[in-house]
């Protein structure tokens, strides 16, 4: 039986002045390599920091932040995407890599939000504490007092004293 080969000719091919279409914008794909999972953000930068020590190829990456639906079905996942690569390629080469070394991978979709890497402040509990307050006013002859302790555990009748 002969092969049919659908052709066009050249008139088809070209459009016309006439038939201009509209502009369309069309996005390009960026692909990344979901690196790994963590609870929380300063796990996920601890991750990060693990990852360069031990892969230079990832250096030349930016890290955001990929919400997943848990593969258990039982909440969401906060993943470490790195990227942006130009094709799934290039992710995959990546991830074999970090298989080869026994890290988990797998391509996908370079998309989240970024993960800045500025976590480096102390907590908020570490932070000193404010200057004791001032009471009182030089005219009445008080020039300043420290405010009173508060208990550390409230109890329930704390939480109905008058508080100044």
């Amino acid at each position: 039986m002969p092969e049919v080969v659908a052709s066009a000719s050249d008139d088809e091919t070209e459009p016309d002045a006439s038939q201009a279409s509209p502009n369309v914008a069309v996005q390009r794909t960026e692909f990344g390599v979901d690196v790994g999972g963590a609870n929380s953000l300063n796990g996920l930068r601890a991750l990060w920091r693990g990852l360069l020590k031990s892969n230079s190829a990832l250096a030349l990456l930016r890290p955001v932040i990929s919400v997943k639906e848990g593969r258990n079905g039982l909440g969401l996942q906060l993943r470490l995407v790195a990227g942006p690569l130009s094709d799934a390629a290039a992710a995959a080469k990546i991830c074999a890599a970090l298989t080869e070394s026994q890290r988990s991978c797998e391509t996908t979709v370079f998309d989240g939000q970024r993960l800045a890497m500025k976590a480096d402040e102390p907590p908020a509990a570490v932070k000193p504490a404010p200057a004791p307050r001032r009471r009182g006013s030089a005219r009445h002859g008080v020039v300043s007092e420290e405010a009173p302790q508060r208990p550390e555990n409230p109890t329930l009748s704390s939480l109905f004293t008058r508080r100044q």
